[in-house]
C-alpha cells in the first residue's frame, strides 16, 4: 500500500534512512516483525532521532531525557572549569542557565512532556547539578533550597493543548514557504544544487537546464563536512561554473535548505563557506527555496547528484576553515 502510494505521489524513500520502530509491544526484541519496502528489509530500530527529540519504541521519553541530560552537563562541565580558571561568577552562570541550558532542557517539550513523576524526578536531578554550580553550595543541600538561594524557579516544560495546536494550524498560506511550481525549462538558464550525507560519506552536486538538461557535477567532500556545509559547497561551485560559462545570463538557482538562505541573509555570517558564497553572488544571480521530494524534475536530478557524489571513491574538494565551521 505505502508502495502505491509513493509512485502516485511521486515521493521517493530513501531505504538507507528508513527505520522501523513497533510500539507498545513488549517483547518485541525476542520475536522481532518483519516489514519490506519495495523489496528490501526495513531495519527495526529502539529509537530514532528526529528533529532533535528521540522517539523511542516504549513512547516514555526516557532517552529523550537523558539526551538533554548528557548535552546539558556536557556544556555545564565546561561552564564550570571556565569558573574556576577564568572567575566565571555564578550570576553568569546563572543568566547562561536561563538563557541558553534552560532553553535546551525545554526544547520541543510540548511533543515528548507528560508530566509524569519519573520526568520531574529526571528533570530536577538535571536542573539541581546546573544550580549546585551556580550556588557552590553542598551537594547535600536540597533541590528546593537551591532554587530559593540561585532565585531560580522549578524547570516545568509545557503542554500544548488542543486549542493550541488549532491556532498554530489557522496560519494563513501566504506565511508559509510555498514551493516552485514551474518547470526548469521555464527559465532561460536553472540551476538546481543540493547535498547529502548518508553512513560517513559526504556529496554535493548541482544540476544544469540550459532549457533542456545540460549535465551535473558531482563532487565527494571530505567525510567530516556536514549536510549543511556540502548544500553550501554544491551552491558555491554552481556559481564559479556560472561565472566562468554564462557570465552575462541571469541564473536561477534553487535549493531545498532553508538554513543555507536564512545564513545567506545574516548581516556579518560567522560561517566562512557563508562568507566566499556571498561574494560570488551577483545581480544575474536569483536563488530560490524548492520544497524537497515532491517529484520536481531539477530538485530530483540535483538530489541524484550529490548521492552519486558521496559514493565516488575519491575525495573531489578537501575543506578545511579557519574556525572549524
Amino acid at each position: 500500500m505505502l508502495n502505491n502510494w509513493s509512485h502516485k505521489a511521486r515521493v521517493q524513500f530513501a531505504h538507507e534512512k528508513t527505520q522501523l520502530i513497533p510500539f507498545g509491544k513488549k517483547g518485541w526484541q525476542k520475536h522481532p516483525p518483519y516489514c519490506s519496502f519495495a523489496g528490501r528489509s526495513i531495519k527495526l530500530a529502539r529509537q530514532i532521532k528526529i528533529l532533535r527529540v528521540v522517539l523511542d519504541d516504549g513512547l516514555n521519553w526516557n532517552a529523550q531525557l537523558n539526551l538533554i541530560g548528557d548535552k546539558i552537563l556536557k556544556i555545564l562541565n565546561r561552564f564550570t572549569v571556565a569558573k574556576s580558571n577564568r572567575g566565571l561568577s555564578g550570576r553568569v552562570l546563572k543568566a547562561l542557565y536561563k538563557r541558553a541550558l534552560e532553553r535546551i532542557l525545554v526544547y520541543a517539550s510540548p511533543a515528548w512532556w507528560t508530566g509524569t513523576v519519573k520526568q520531574i524526578d529526571k528533570i530536577n536531578s538535571i536542573q539541581r547539578q546546573v544550580l549546585l554550580a551556580i550556588t557552590g553550595a553542598f551537594r547535600t543541600t536540597s533541590t528546593a533550597a537551591l532554587q530559593v538561594i540561585s532565585g531560580v524557579e522549578p524547570s516545568r516544560p509545557r503542554r500544548i493543548d488542543h486549542g493550541e495546536i488549532h491556532s498554530h494550524l489557522d496560519t494563513p498560506k501566504h506565511h508559509r514557504p510555498s514551493a516552485m511550481g514551474h518547470k526548469p525549462s521555464d527559465y532561460a538558464l536553472a540551476v538546481f544544487a543540493d547535498g547529502s550525507k548518508i553512513n560517513g560519506h559526504v556529496g554535493a552536486g548541482f544540476c544544469i537546464y540550459d532549457q533542456t538538461f545540460s549535465g551535473d557535477f558531482q563532487y565527494r567532500l571530505d567525510d567530516h563536512c556536514s549536510v549543511f556545509q556540502a548544500e553550501l559547497m554544491a551552491l558555491k561551485q554552481a556559481l564559479l561554473w556560472k561565472s566562468q560559462n554564462k557570465k552575462n545570463v541571469h541564473c536561477h538557482i534553487f535549493t531545498e535548505s532553508t538554513s543555507l538562505l536564512k545564513a545567506l541573509q545574516r548581516f556579518q555570517p560567522k560561517n566562512n563557506l557563508v562568507e566566499e558564497v556571498r561574494q560570488l553572488l551577483e545581480a544575474t544571480v536569483s536563488l530560490h527555496w524548492v520544497k524537497a521530494h515532491i517529484g520536481i524534475e531539477g530538485n530530483e536530478a540535483a538530489d541524484k547528484a550529490a548521492k552519486s557524489a558521496r559514493d565516488k571513491p575519491s575525495i573531489d574538494i578537501h575543506w578545511r576553515s579557519r574556525n572549524g565551521q
